[in-house]
């Protein structure tokens, strides 16, 4: 939805995000009592990518290969053109480690790429979402005296969570704008060999590891059969974290989770696990093709892989929007406390909607592109704070990024003159929730639009 004002447009993007071929609902919300249209190109893309990925070309991608430098090239490029700020050179960020099995020196490399953030109080904290990069490889055998090589195409393992990731980053460059926090995208090397790529990250290459808030790891996904159910693991339970991902799983059309008490396969969650940095692993789990001649694109499920993408990207958002990272419990019952909309049972509601809703079918319908910035051809996002009471009175109305005065009171009018809210609710008990709203500012030249005054 846009709203257009003389030379102005203020636009509204969050309740579809747009890609080449359609809209993809970042909730999996229901939007106008229809289920959200998946875009044919998005399933499209994650072929082309499982595909590549899993080539003859590319031999499985085995640690330390060229293979896997041309499995890295791809990946870097695909992020720089998104206009992810990239941490790595565009061959990967190298490194040399010892061949557990032969004892052979090999030289693998990690791609990292940052989407920044969109609030100045937030975006120097990141969530990290990782990716093993390298493949299962490739065997030479001596047969009849005749020297055959056995190739591992890796396309569940893990051509799909690197096919996974990249969409997700697509995403969200496409809507940096709803995430406060910034988001690493790391596709870690010798993932098959002890996690070297991901211990590299952490212990010599990234200098801000204690800015890392939280790691989402994506690995061997897009099967759907017997025991290869879609799952999410985080070592021991906390309730914080269930309480995150049940808030994406319960929302209409998403998958269903299984929460695994066990590790399902192997990942490189383990090295963040190490330094106490709170994760989840999604996974479909071990399958008997992996490692194997067997694992071909063919043998993936891509409308479960094109779920398991939604999934993940509105895991990431409800993330980079966290009032804080600390321990919550349910059971605290302290006067005054503030919670975020990820914290409670029932988040606040508005027109039987929520933020997105609000803006849609409020903000933007009401607030207006203020004359003087659009003379002075101010635009960009104005961030605001809101306090949605127990009541579900707006209140504590506050700028945290502001564009200009006029914007500004343009803006506070608007969220002041709400209607009432339904009240976020922690044990049906109503608490008051803190809610932060993005709100773009777009000026266009030579509309035909009239002026909204």
């Amino acid at each position: 939805m846009s709203r257009f004002f003389s030379n102005g447009i203020l636009t509204f993007c969050t309740v579809c995000l747009l890609t080449a071929g359609g809209a993809f609902v970042a909730n999996a919300q229901d939007i106008g009592g229809r289920r959200p249209e998946i875009p044919r190109s998005l399933e499209d893309s994650l072929k082309k990518q499982v595909a590549y990925l899993a080539s003859e070309e590319m031999k499985g991608r085995k640690a330390g290969s060229a293979e896997e430098k041309l499995a890295a090239k791809y990946v870097y490029d695909f992020m720089q053109d998104l206009g992810a700020i990239m941490l790595s050179p565009s061959d990967g960020d190298d490194f040399g480690f010892a061949n557990p099995i032969t004892g052979d020196t090999l030289s693998s490399r990690n791609i990292v790429g940052i989407i920044p953030g969109y609030d100045p109080a937030k975006n120097g904290e990141f969530i990290l979402l990782g990716a093993q990069l390298d493949g299962p490889g490739y065997e030479d055998l001596s047969i009849d005296g005749q020297l055959r090589r056995r190739i591992f195409p890796g396309a569940y393992s893990n051509a799909s969570g690197v096919a996974t990731l990249l969409q997700v980053a697509a995403l969200v460059a496409r809507n940096k704008f709803m995430f406060p926090r910034s988001v690493i995208f790391a596709f870690f090397g010798a993932g098959n060999l002890s996690q070297a790529g991901s211990w590299y990250f952490l212990n010599r290459s990234f200098k801000d590891v204690d800015k890392i808030k939280f790691m989402v790891d994506v690995n061997c996904v897009g099967r759907d059969s017997g025991p290869n159910e879609f799952q999410a693991f985080m070592g021991l339970p906390d309730k914080a974290i269930l309480k995150d991902i049940f808030t994406v799983s319960e929302s209409p059309f998403s998958l269903n989770v299984k929460i695994a008490e066990k590790e399902p396969v192997g990942a490189d969650y383990r090295n963040f696990h190490s330094l106490d940095i709170p994760f989840t692993l999604f996974t479909s789990g071990y399958s008997n093709i992996c490692g194997t001649i067997h694992d071909t694109p063919d043998k993936i499920d891509y409308l479960r892989l094109l779920q398991t993408v939604e999934f993940v990207y509105t895991y990431s958002l409800v993330l980079a929007s966290k009032e804080s990272f600390e321990k919550s419990s349910s059971e605290e019952t302290e006067d005054g406390r503030i919670y975020s909309q990820a914290e409670v049972d029932k988040r606040a509601m508005f027109m039987k909607g929520d933020e997105r809703t609000f803006l849609k079918d409020w903000v933007y319908h009401y607030v207006k592109y203020p004359d003087s910035a659009i003379a002075a051809q101010t635009e960009g996002t104005e961030v605001a704070e809101i306090t949605v009471d127990k009541n579900g009175k707006v209140s504590g109305v506050k700028i945290t990024t502001s564009l200009s005065d006029d914007i500004d009171k343009e803006v506070i009018k608007v969220l002041k003159a709400s209607p009432r809210w339904t009240p976020a609710e922690i044990n049906g008990r109503k608490v008051p929730v803190k809610i932060s709203l993005a709100i773009e500012f777009r000026l266009a030249q030579g509309t035909k639009f009239g002026i909204k005054k």
